[in-house]
């Protein structure tokens, strides 16, 4: 059989590529290479609780955000519901803030801690506009970022008003902070704390234009996916099947080769499959290894460009429900001075927990928690070979000690008394787990070094050959991978005369 289209890697940037592209009627198949969809946005069930892949928040579907547009394009609904709070900040073990998704309230509850209300008034006002924009722009413009003179041609139905955000691109966050008298180093490290979830770097290497969105994500609706992302990945699973779309799991493919009608692709079985085209949702660092000599070394040339990336130290939590009412789902606690996490940089910890009685993710009295931090791949893959097998579990253990001290100085309700599982993944079990070279997750960070046009396009110079995903414009986080699935499939639309 010959496929229109094969999507390589389940996970939401390749499913929403697969389900629009076979409501449009192209033969689509997705091999992905575990027992479950979702890739990073998934869920899975251990030790008798249901645990999400890390700790992960919800957003996009306001209007003008991916999600929003996904839905009613093909008339989904997701298992979701709104929470509010967004998120509570733990700082300096017993200061808490409380991020609203209403600005003015976050805005007030901000200059409770750190003054300068006027101030901050002006710098989140600032923030939410470009977001506002950033939003509205990024779902009009699939042909960005551009890559031959009709894409360019496409920039100029834009509104000219819009424009006012451009020079955003070329400050920092950092910058703009300064720019607005907010010098406190104590509210710059909430923002670089901030930022370390949604964009992958601090204040002084995040350019405002993807900061904005980065910071106020919270001051947008923030939802709960009831039973675990992976039933939410589970709605777009059946309305691919709805339309003929195949879902193939355990197929982790090996190699890639061009062949007259498009492309062969093999699998780790010894299966082959024929098709057209191919959508890979596969981190860029992924493919020199699997395609064909006229292939690889423009992958490796793309993957040598964007070699500075995060792994993810995560651990899943059973507890007994000790927690407090009303009590956020979702906690970041920032790290006394002085303290560090051994085998991570990062100076503070998310939290996730699943909502009470949510009887799906947890039996009556539990609950599950997600725990993550950004670690350096390379520092755990090298303490992970043979000759340093001790010195690996050392610090996985040390790492897991220093997290549960940590959740039970600062976390409310928490006790290690209550745990009855818990388990730790470092970027080692991302690898094996996603397949994700490295177990680099959360794609590439979004650095000033690095202009707008300078992102891993979606298209190759393999005719038929796209991509999609977190290392793929615009990036991270579940918008981010559900609009580059929305870009790459407008892309093939137009390619194929289907639009």
């Amino acid at each position: 059989m010959l496929y229109d289209v094969i999507v390589i890697g389940g996970g939401m940037g390749g499913m929403t590529a697969a389900a629009l592209l076979s409501d449009a009627g192209l033969r689509t198949t997705v091999l992905e290479a575990a027992h479950l969809p979702g890739g990073c946005s998934s869920s899975y069930k251990k030790r008798g609780g249901v645990f999400e892949t890390g700790a992960t928040t919800l957003m996009g579907f306001d209007p003008d955000q991916p999600l929003h547009y996904l839905s009613q394009k093909l008339g989904l609904i997701f298992p979701v519901s709104p929470i509010e709070p967004s998120m509570k900040i733990i700082l300096d073990g017993n200061k808490e803030l409380i991020r609203y998704q209403d600005l003015d309230q976050w805005i007030q509850e901000c200059g409770r801690y750190f003054g300068q209300v006027t101030e901050q008034t002006r710098f989140w006002k600032l923030a939410k506009r470009i977001s506002d924009v950033v939003w509205k722009v990024s779902l009009k413009n699939s042909f960005f970022p551009p890559m031959c003179l009709r894409d360019w041609l496409e920039l100029l139905k834009n509104d000219p008003r819009d424009s006012w955000i451009l020079p955003y691109a070329f400050k920092s966050v950092r910058e703009i902070c300064f720019e607005n008298g907010l010098s406190n180093p104590n509210f710059i490290r909430l923002l670089d704390e901030q930022l370390m979830i949604s964009a992958q770097a601090k204040t002084s290497d995040t350019p405002m234009i993807f900061g904005a969105p980065a910071l106020t994500y919270t001051n947008y609706t923030n939802y709960y996916s009831e039973g675990g992302l992976l039933e939410f990945i589970r709605v777009l699973q059946k309305r691919l099947e709805s339309t003929g779309g195949e879902l193939r799991l355990r197929r982790r493919v090996t190699g890639i080769t061009r062949i007259k009608e498009g492309y062969s692709v093999i699998t780790a079985n010894g299966e082959v499959f024929r098709t057209k085209r191919i959508v890979s949702n596969l981190p860029v660092w992924n493919h020199a290894s699997l395609t064909d000599a006229s292939m690889a070394p423009w992958f490796q040339k793309q993957s040598d460009k964007y070699s500075k990336a995060w792994g993810a130290l995560t651990f899943g939590i059973l507890s007994a429900d000790s927690f407090p009412d009303h009590h956020p789902l979702h906690t970041q606690v920032h790290l006394p001075e002085q303290e560090s996490i051994p085998g991570s940089e990062s100076r503070s910890i998310f939290i996730s927990i699943s909502r009470r009685g949510d009887l799906t993710r947890a039996k009556e009295g539990y609950r599950t928690l997600n725990v993550s931090t950004h670690v350096s791949p390379e520092a755990w893959f090298s303490i992970a070979d043979r000759e340093s097998e001790k010195a690996y579990a050392l610090q996985k253990k040390q790492a897991s000690d220093y997290v549960l001290t940590l959740l039970d100085r600062f976390y409310p309700g928490f006790s290690r008394e209550h745990v009855s599982e818990f388990f730790t993944a470092t970027p080692v079990t991302w690898q094996n787990w996603v397949y994700r070279y490295k177990g680099r997750v959360g794609g590439v960070p979004q650095e000033l070094s690095r202009s707008l046009l300078d992102w891993a396009p979606n298209k190759t110079p393999f005719d038929g050959f796209y991509l999609c995903g977190d290392t793929v414009y615009p990036g991270q986080g579940i918008p981010g991978v559900t609009l580059s699935g929305i870009n790459v499939y407008s892309r093939i639309m137009r390619d194929s005369n289907l639009l």
